[in-house]
């Protein structure tokens, strides 16, 4: 996962990185890629 992306997860989880991390990789396939997809639109937005 790059850098950029990694820190939006932890952003939008509202946790600390090791939180973050946990809660991440507990995630389904199906909503890793809807983090994904909002992270592009933040993108976009930005």
């Amino acid at each position: 996962m790059d850098f950029e992306l990694w820190l939006y997860v932890i952003k939008r989880l509202g946790q600390t990185t090791d939180a973050a991390k946990m809660i991440y990789e507990g995630l389904t396939e199906e909503e890793k890629e809807k983090i994904k997809q909002e992270y592009e639109e933040y993108l976009k937005k930005s």
